[in-house]
C-alpha cells in the first residue's frame, strides 16, 4: 500500500522543495502535529538529484520506508539556470514488494514531462494547481482499487493498473509431476512460446517434468523454464511421482477436510471414477479410507486390503487430491551407505546413493523403475530408509 506522493521540484533560490504532498505533512511538516514519515532533508539530493541521476528510476530507503522516483530534467532557456527538475515519488514500506510501483512512477514522469513540454504545466502556477488534486486521486484508487484513470486535460489522462507480483516458484527437479490448475490448452494460442506449445499436451499430471521434455522432444532446460513459468503464475502445482509402492499418510491437516463441507464436497466430485455426473461416494466411506493411510503401508497393499470399498474411486485422483490440499504428505524412500559413505567403483548409481536422494529422483535421473534400481543394489551395504 502506498503511504505517500509527492511532487518536488528544483527551487533556484531554496534547491530540492516539496511542493504537494498526499498526505499532507507525510514528507514535510504540514498542518498536522503528526511528524512526517522520514526526513526530507537527508534523501533530498535523490529526489532532486544531479543531471547524471535524471530520466532513471532511483529508489532509497529510510527510516523503514522506501522512496521511488523517477527524477526528470528539461533543459530550456526559460528556465532559471536553464533548467527544470521535478520528481513525483511513492513512499512504502521498506519490506514491501515495490516492483509493481516501477512502471507507476515512470509513467507519471514522462505524462508530466510531455505536459510541461507542451504547455509548461508544472512550471505554472495556474495549472500546477491541480496537481494535489492528481496526485490524491491516484494514490486512492491505486490503494482501493490498484488501478486509475483520471482525465487532466482533453487530451492527456493518468491511466495506471498495478499488476500482481507472485512469490518466486519452488526449484522445479526432473522427477517432479507438474499438475494443472487450469485448462491450458483452451488458454494457449498461435503466439506462445514454441517450447510451451510443444509441452503442453503431455503435462497430464502422470508425466514427470524430465519425461514431458522426451515426449515433447524438447530440450530439458527450456522445457523446465516453461514450468517454472506456468508455476509462477498459478497455472501449475507440483506433486511426486505416482507409484503403488509409495507410501503415505495423513498430517494435521485432515481437520480441515473434517470441518469444511464445500471441500467435502470438492473431493467426492474429483476422486469419482464415474466423474462428476456419477455416484459419489459418502463423505464418511472416504474420510475413513484416508485415514487408514498410514506409515509402512504401500498404497499397493493399501489397495488390496480396501478393494471392496474402493469402488466408484478413482486412486490416483483420490492421492492427488489429497497431496494437493495438504492433507496427504509422501514418505519417501532413499537408499542409504550402510556406512555412510558413498560406493565407489560401482558404475553410475553409484554417485546417487548418498543417503540424501530418494528413488523418485535416482529412477527419473537414470530413466529405470524403483524395481530395476532395487536390483541393481543386491550386494551393496545399503539400507533403504523411509522419510
Amino acid at each position: 500500500m502506498i503511504k505517500s506522493i509527492f511532487y518536488s521540484h528544483f527551487h533556484p533560490a531554496i534547491g530540492p522543495q516539496v511542493v504537494y504532498q498526499v498526505p499532507d505533512g507525510s514528507v514535510t511538516t504540514g498542518s498536522h502535529s503528526t511528524p512526517p514519515l522520514f526526513d526530507f532533508d537527508t534523501v533530498s539530493e535523490y529526489i532532486i538529484p544531479k543531471q547524471t541521476l535524471c530520466d532513471r528510476l532511483v529508489t532509497v530507503c529510510t527510516n523503514k520506508y522506501r522512496i521511488l522516483g523517477y527524477p526528470v530534467v528539461l533543459d530550456d532557456r526559460k528556465y532559471a539556470r536553464n533548467k527544470f527538475i521535478f520528481n513525483f515519488a511513492v513512499v512504502l514500506d521498506e519490506d514491501v514488494e515495490f516492483s509493481t510501483y516501477k512502471s507507476v512512477v515512470r509513467k507519471v514522469a514522462k505524462l508530466f514531462k510531455a505536459l510541461e513540454e507542451q504547455s509548461g504545466f508544472l512550471s505554472n502556477e495556474v495549472t500546477r494547481s491541480g496537481v494535489y488534486a492528481l496526485i490524491e486521486q491516484v494514490m486512492e484508487d491505486l490503494n482501493n482499487y490498484s488501478e486509475c484513470m483520471i482525465p487532466i486535460n482533453e487530451s492527456n489522462t493518468i491511466n495506471i493498473k498495478l499488476f500482481p507480483t507472485y512469490a518466486p516458484p519452488p526449484p522445479v527437479k526432473p522427477y517432479y509431476v507438474p499438475l494443472c490448475t487450469v485448462r491450458l490448452e483452451v488458454l494457449m494460442d498461435v503466439n506462445w512460446d514454441l517450447t510451451m506449445q510443444k509441452i503442453v499436451p503431455f503435462i497430464d499430471g502422470i508425466n514427470s517434468v524430465k519425461r514431458i521434455s522426451e515426449l515433447a522432444d524438447a530440450d530439458y532446460t527450456l522445457t523446465k523454464k516453461c514450468i517454472e513459468h506456468l508455476l509462477y503464475y498459478g497455472c501449475l502445482i507440483m506433486v511426486d511421482l505416482f507409484q503403488f509402492s509409495a507410501i503415505y499418510a495423513c498430517t494435521a491437516e485432515i481437520s480441515v477436510l473434517v470441518s469444511d463441507t464445500s471441500l467435502q464436497e470438492e473431493c467426492q466430485l474429483y476422486v469419482s471414477s464415474s466423474g462428476p455426473l456419477g455416484s459419489k461416494m459418502p463423505f464418511p466411506q472416504l474420510l475413513q479410507l484416508y485415514t487408514s493411510l498410514t506409515q509402512g503401508l504401500t498404497l499397493k497393499k493399501w489397495c488390496i486390503e480396501n478393494a471392496v470399498r474402493l469402488g466408484g474411486v478413482d486412486v490416483r485422483r483420490f492421492i492427488s487430491f489429497g497431496v494437493v490440499k495438504g492433507f496427504l504428505y509422501r514418505s519417501h524412500r532413499y537408499p542409504v551407505p550402510g556406512d555412510g559413505k558413498r560406493p565407489e567403483g560401482r558404475g553410475e548409481l553409484a554417485r546417487w546413493v548418498d543417503g540424501g536422494r530418494h528413488f523418485d529422483e535416482i529412477c527419473t535421473e537414470l530413466g529405470v523403475s524403483e524395481k530395476e534400481v532395487l536390483g541393481m543394489l543386491e550386494g551393496w551395504d545399503v539400507q533403504i530408509v523411509h522419510r
